[in-house]
């Protein structure tokens, strides 16, 4: 597992759930279940010391402001219609 908002290069998926890392976001998309049996738990428990571990590194950002500003995403044309 990678830590929140450093290297922002990598990403790790809990079955089809990702965590995608980025310098100033992370962003998490896809699809989790989280089944009562032993692979269910394992992937809670994954996906909570993730979670936890952004807390964390929000909660100890010295200089957190009260809001990024982002740009807004640029629609690319799709090459193949």
């Amino acid at each position: 597992m990678f830590k929140p908002f450093e290297n922002g290069t990598e990403s790790h998926a809990i079955h089809d759930l990702t965590l995608e890392n980025q310098e100033d976001r992370v962003s998490i998309y896809g699809n989790l279940q989280l089944t009562k049996d032993q692979a269910g738990l394992q992937a809670a428990k994954a996906l909570q010391a993730f979670v936890n571990a952004v807390v964390s590194a929000l909660e100890n950002e010295a200089h957190l402001p009260e809001k990024i500003d982002r740009q807004d995403e640029q629609e690319i044309e799709n090459p193949f219609l």
